[in-house]
Order: structure tokens, then C-alpha cells, then sequence
């Protein structure tokens, strides 16, 4: 594999790791927000009633109910988060992370490095995480937890219930909820996190700082060239990619950057 070795030094070299990890990763612990291979199988019921085929298509539904957005959402994060297991890659990240100081970026909205037993405070959700949910009223009244709701609503399905009565309420406004996503104009990130990411650059500008590149693909540019560009203006900072080549990095980090044409899969395994 080119550049492995470099990259290997890099981050054993390294005091602080900065993860920045995309859709590509996601994928990798079994939510592909544009796959198509087994969503029909199962979400027949999205599949038929909505006549649509991937993750990302049906969380783009506007024009539905709340009861029925809720019951769409509901399945989609019982599926996927709920009933999550960390793969051997999530696993193996932990275990490279060792002891080091170290920050989550990421575009992934499915909660799965809180699950894997990360530390919720060293995380920021770049495009939210449907495990909270917000006030649809466009104002901030804070992120709840969604899963309590999630799980109501699958009960109440089974049982027939009236899925209207289970629709989430705002506790200040009254107001329906929504899943913390840039599914509208409503969204607002995670001011809490960002402020915690941007400490933790600020703390460690001296630092000999690693930034690993996880699946960073087309649906999460926002992580790639602002990356980038930190790493330009500090030249104890570092950068390691999976799936990129060499020469794509700008040439003046090239020498203190390994782009790995590998999937973050087998790049974790063979950084260990």
C-alpha cells in the first residue's frame, strides 16, 4: 500500500489525533445514506409508500405528516442506531487512539461513536445526529434525546395505536419535533460541540497533531479542504487519508501528510 509506512509514522509520532470521518465511514458500520442494495428488503413499507430507494432519499420527505415522518425516521433510527454494534474498524480506532488526546469530526448522523464507546464531549456531529431532536418552530429551544420517541412510536405501530398522539412535543412551544438534521432551514449545529472542537484546536496548536482522513467522500466536502487548510498553517500538524492518493494533497503538506489509496477499513488495520 503507498505511503502506509509514513502514514504509520505519522500517527504513532503523534501526541494528539484529530478524526475526521465521513460517509465513507459510516458505510463502513452499516448506514450507506445513498446505497441502494438493501433498503427495499428492509423498509418495504418507505419503499412503497414514499417510492424511494436509500436512506438519504427518505429522510428528504417533506411533504408527509408528522405522524408519518415520525414513523419513517423511527424505523430508520431503530434500524441503524439503535440496534448498532461497532464493527472491528470502529474497534480497531479506539485501540490506534490509545492514550492520545484525541477530537471526532463528523458528518455521520448516526450516533455510532457515542455508541462505540467514545466520549460524547470529544465528538461534534458536523450535520446533526438523529438520536436528539429540536424544536420545528425554526427557534432553539435545545436538542432531546430522540430515541425515547423513536421507541414509543415503533410500539404504538405494533399495536396500532394512533401515532399521532405520539408525536413528539416541544416542551416550551408546544410545537412538533424534529430530528436533529439539516432536513430544513430549521437546522442549527451543535453550537456546544463546535465551541469544544475550536478550544481543542486552539489548545493544541503547538502540538504534534494528527488529523486522520475517515471516508471522507463527495456528501462531506466540508470536511476535506478546511482540513486542509488548518493543516497548511501549522507545521507541527499532520494529515492522513484513506481512499486518497498522494498527489492530491497540496505540495507544500505533502511532506508531513501520507495519502493512503485504501479504504479507512483496511487503513485501520494496518496502522495498528
Amino acid at each position: 500500500m503507498e505511503n502506509l509506512s509514513k502514514a504509520k509514522h505519522l500517527v504513532a509520532d503523534a501526541d494528539v489525533m484529530i478524526i475526521v470521518a465521513g460517509n465513507g465511514m459510516a458505510k463502513l458500520e452499516g448506514l450507506d445514506l445513498l446505497g441502494q442494495a438493501s433498503f427495499a428488503q428492509d423498509f418495504p413499507t418507505i419503499v412503497e409508500k414514499y417510492h424511494v430507494n436509500s436512506v438519504g432519499e427518505a429522510l428528504d420527505q417533506q411533504s408527509a405528516s408528522w405522524s408519518d415522518k415520525w414513523l419513517c425516521w423511527s424505523q430508520l433510527i431503530a434500524h441503524y442506531s439503535l440496534e448498532y454494534q461497532p464493527s472491528q474498524t470502529m474497534k480497531n480506532l479506539r485501540k490506534l487512539i490509545g492514550q492520545k488526546k484525541f477530537f471526532i469530526a463528523t458528518s455521520s448522523f448516526g450516533h455510532f461513536f457515542e455508541s462505540a464507546g467514545f466520549n460524547e464531549n470529544r465528538i461534534f456531529n458536523v450535520f446533526g445526529d438523529w438520536t436528539k431532536m429540536q424544536c420545528s418552530s425554526g427557534i432553539n429551544h435545545g436538542l432531546k434525546d430522540s430515541r425515547g420517541a423513536v421507541q414509543k412510536i415503533i410500539a404504538a405501530k405494533q399495536q396500532k395505536q394512533n401515532l399521532a398522539d405520539f408525536v413528539p412535543k416541544c416542551k416550551e412551544c408546544g410545537q412538533s419535533m424534529e430530528i436533529h438534521m439539516p432536513l430544513n432551514e430549521h437546522f442549527y449545529p451543535d453550537t456546544d460541540a463546535n465551541t469544544r472542537f475550536r478550544w481543542f484546536l486552539t489548545g493544541n496548536e503547538e502540538e504534534k497533531t494528527v488529523f486522520l482522513e475517515l471516508g471522507v467522500d463527495e456528501t462531506s466536502p466540508q470536511l476535506l479542504q478546511p482540513i486542509i487548510h488548518l493543516v497548511q498553517q501549522y507545521p507541527q500538524w499532520s494529515f492522513v487519508a484513506a481512499d486518497y492518493r498522494q498527489e492530491q494533497l497540496p505540495l507544500d503538506i505533502q511532506a508531513r501528510s501520507a495519502g493512503v489509496n485504501a479504504d479507512s477499513a483496511i487503513l485501520l488495520q494496518n496502522l495498528l
